[in-house]
């Protein structure tokens, strides 16, 4: 996971902390109880929803990113784990789990059937299940093999940010990206990917015994549009 220790000086900057999507969260999750943050970062939302009757985990495997999640959070639990490691968390009961910030997407096809199924072990009976990712319908249904985002420019700092896919199928995907600063690359990584289509991710929820609360193109509660929709929330409680 270098990828991400190597950028994590510099993620405040390009993904800095929104708070209409921590409003989301603390909409559609439960007020009381234990709350998962998988795949947590520096641990933003992990933190601020850690109030109240809310006690919240950030689990990330990045330890780049836990370090400075505890630096900054000393009232917030976190631990380094991966995706495919948390049904080795020795406990259950949780309230809410969530999965944001195209996340998901980073957990091996065949393990996603196995990942779903830990998510509920993991939850509580009515417990929600919230994840995002960015919407692949649209890429998969192409057919086109690469795909380049618009540059992010860094209001107030000399900063772009480039993201692109290449050799974009339906198993997998190489995601790159490069931190530039005056025309010189002062940071690029690559990490796979696996898309998966918005109706894979519901029959694979609803096999799993989920029921589907809501289903948005953004945390503003967008409808989501399978062929206009940039991103892709989904709210799952626990049967």
């Amino acid at each position: 996971m270098a990828f991400y220790t190597d950028f994590a000086g510099h993620y405040e900057k390009v993904f800095p902390f929104r708070p209409p999507t921590r409003d989301f969260l603390d909409r559609r999750l439960p007020l009381q109880g234990r709350i998962l943050d998988v795949g947590c970062g520096p641990g933003h939302y992990c933190a601020a929803l850690n109030t109240g009757g809310r006690r919240c985990l950030g689990i990330d495997l990045d330890p780049g990113m836990i370090r400075l999640a505890e630096e900054v959070y000393t009232e917030t639990d976190f631990r380094i784990l991966g995706m495919d490691e948390i049904g080795f968390l020795d406990t259950g009961g949780f309230a809410g789990i969530f999965c944001i910030g195209n996340v998901l997407p980073h957990l091996r096809g065949s393990s996603l059937a196995g990942f779903v199924l830990a998510v509920k072990k993991l939850l509580a009976p009515g417990g929600i299940w919230i994840f995002q990712t960015v919407n692949f319908d649209p890429l998969l249904k192409s057919g086109q093999q690469d795909h380049r985002f618009p540059v992010l420019r860094l209001e107030g700092e000399n900063l772009e940010f480039h993201r692109w896919y290449e050799d974009i199928t339906e198993t997998g995907l190489a995601f790159h990206t490069q931190l530039v600063s005056s025309g010189e690359v002062i940071f690029q990584g690559e990490a796979p990917l696996v898309p998966h289509m918005s109706l894979e991710y519901m029959l694979g929820h609803q096999a799993a015994g989920f029921e589907l609360l809501g289903h948005f193109g953004d945390f503003a509660e967008t409808p989501f549009d399978p062929d206009e929709s940039r991103g892709s929330v989904y709210v799952w409680r626990r049967g």
